[in-house]
């Protein structure tokens, strides 16, 4: 009697042709995707412009934080009040950073007062420790001639907040853009880069 062994047909070589097959796929698709990739760049910053995420401090981070936040309860005081809230009104609500307190000395003591100057207005703190924290100006959207609240005019139509780190720690002469620039005032942008979803924006 003969036998015969009959082996059964390798799969090497299919195995090898769908590795090589997917590879191929894998490799075309990074390809693509590489060339279609548009690279998020940090938008370059004027010389009057300082990064609020890398170059403003923890205590600064935090004073930033809560002027925007205040510059929409003024806001809303305003168009209802028809008229600019004082510090001290702002103080008596409890509204950071108008507030005084072992929190705010922690954060630079700002001595806060507001100014108005033409069609520009501003809240004004002036810190108590600059080592601490840089002073701070926020200045609303300006207003137009027999208008109550703040509108676009001399500047864009959004609040922006500027620091104050060089020379003397003195209140600020004028409120416009070349008048803060040459005090020393550097305006704090919100810089988004690759690592950041969202888009650049200014404050």
């Amino acid at each position: 009697m003969t036998t015969q062994v009959v082996r059964p047909a390798g799969a090497g070589h299919e195995t090898l042709w769908v590795v090589l097959a997917a590879a191929c796929v894998l490799a075309v698709a990074a390809i693509l995707i590489g060339a279609r990739a548009q690279p998020l760049a940090a938008a370059a910053l004027s010389s009057h412009q300082i990064d609020a995420r890398t170059q403003l401090n923890a205590a600064e981070q935090g004073v930033h934080a809560d002027l925007l936040v205040a510059a929409e309860e003024i806001t809303a005081l305003i168009e209802t009040d028809k008229a600019l809230p004082a510090i001290e009104q702002l103080r008596g609500m409890d509204l950071p950073p108008f507030v005084t307190g072992v929190g705010a000395a922690a954060r630079g003591g700002h001595e806060w007062r507001t100014q108005v100057q033409g069609h520009d207005v501003a809240y004004v703190g002036r810190s108590a420790a600059p080592d601490v924290a840089a002073s701070f100006l926020l200045r609303l959207p300006a207003k137009g001639e027999g208008e109550a609240s703040p509108k676009a005019h001399a500047h864009d139509d959004e609040v922006e907040v500027w620091v104050h780190r060089e020379g003397p720690n003195a209140w600020p002469e004028q409120l416009d853009d070349a008048s803060l620039t040459r005090q020393g005032w550097r305006q704090v942008v919100v810089r988004y880069d690759a690592g950041v979803t969202r888009k650049d924006t200014a404050h």
